[in-house]
Order: C-alpha cells, then structure tokens, then sequence
C-alpha cells in the first residue's frame, strides 16, 4: 500500500481550473479530484494546500480617486469562502503564507495597455476596473518546500504529487527523490519548464 500525499500550489491550481472551467472551485471538488490520482489499495495520506489570505488594505483607486476596502471585494469574499471550505474539507491541512502589496504598485489591464501603447485610447479611457493592486505572495514557496522536505526526511510518504507550475521547488523535489520518495507532477495541461520536468518522476493530469 502506497501513502500519497498532494501539495497544491493554491494560486496555480485556481488560476488553472478556472481557465479550464474543470470543476466548481472548492474544498470538496479539490479533494474529490485529487482522489482520481490514488489507485486501488492506495491511501491519502493528506491534501497539503497552499495559499494566502486576500488582501485587507485600504487604498484609492489611481484611476477613479475612490476609497477601496480590499477586504470586502468579490475576489477577497471569494478566497475566504475557498479557505473555509478547506479548512472543514477531509485530509486537508491549509498552509498560509501572507499576501504583501506596497499600496503604490498597480497592474494595467494588458488589452487597455496595448491599446494606449498602439494608440488607439489615451489614459482617459481608463475606468477603475482597468488596474489592479500587484500583490505578492510571502513565505508560501517556502512553507511548500519545508514540508516537501520534512516528509521525505521522516519518511511519512511513498509518493508525492504536486501540482504546480513554479519551477522553484525543485531543490526540494531533488531531495525528495534522493530519499526514494516516488515525486509526480499534475501541471494541468499547462506548460512545463524543463528544470521541473527534469526532476519529477512522472507526469500526469485528470484535468
């Protein structure tokens, strides 16, 4: 009997099952997708998540000058509501790191930016919904590698399967599979850089 254990780069898989409209995002049908991946006489052993809680600043639009709550955006209700459900969801342990943003740092919509750069609307055009704060992720690759490495060391698992797309875990995959871990990779039809290829031991997807 094989232990399995996933590690689920939140951000990725999101991203990845919303653009592939695969399934309703939640705890349940994250687990239930996972389970197309344990065989017969295989066993979870757990559902590591990773992710960050939304944004809970404050700041004015660049654009329209107004007063945003980040907290109680659609997105921010969204990401709660997906936290909560794993947190009461079987085999799942929710690692979270913290969401940073420096209050100054905005993204453009990139079809509004193409058209200012090839002329076709001046910044004028802009609306509010056009930007967006850059917001970055602290501590989760970290939290991700650790555990990857823990598991290896102490030997809780047979197999462990990622599902990411970041390349930067690869140290500790490396390590992973030095210690005889079995080490799978789900990219979910997304492409894989080479570096991640090279250090996994299979590929596969039920996407």
């Amino acid at each position: 009997m094989r232990k399995i254990a996933f590690m689920i780069d939140g951000w990725f898989m999101k991203k990845r099952v919303y653009y592939l409209k695969a399934f309703e995002y939640n705890g349940p049908e994250i687990r239930n997708y996972c389970m197309q991946h344990v065989r017969e006489g295989d066993s979870l052993y757990r559902i590591f998540y990773y992710d960050t809680e939304p944004l809970q600043q404050k700041a004015k639009n660049p654009v329209s000058g107004k007063m945003v709550d980040f907290s109680k955006t659609k997105t921010a209700v969204e990401q709660l509501a997906l936290l909560e459900s794993i947190k009461v969801t079987p085999n799942f342990a929710l690692r979270l790191g913290k969401s940073y943003w420096s209050g100054f740092d905005w993204g453009l919509n990139y079809r509004k930016l193409k058209n200012i750069i090839n002329k076709k609307m001046t910044i004028d055009h802009l609306k509010e919904n056009d930007v967006y704060p850059l917001i970055q992720q602290k501590a989760v690759d970290m939290k991700l590698g650790i555990d990857i490495t823990f598991m290896a060391i102490k030997r809780l698992v047979d197999v462990i399967i990622i599902i990411t797309g970041d390349a930067d875990f690869v140290p500790a995959l490396k390590l992973a599979r030095r210690e005889g871990i079995i080490v799978g990779l789900d990219p979910l039809k997304n492409n894989v850089k080479p570096e991640l290829k090279e250090h996994v031991d299979f590929l596969t997807t039920y996407i």
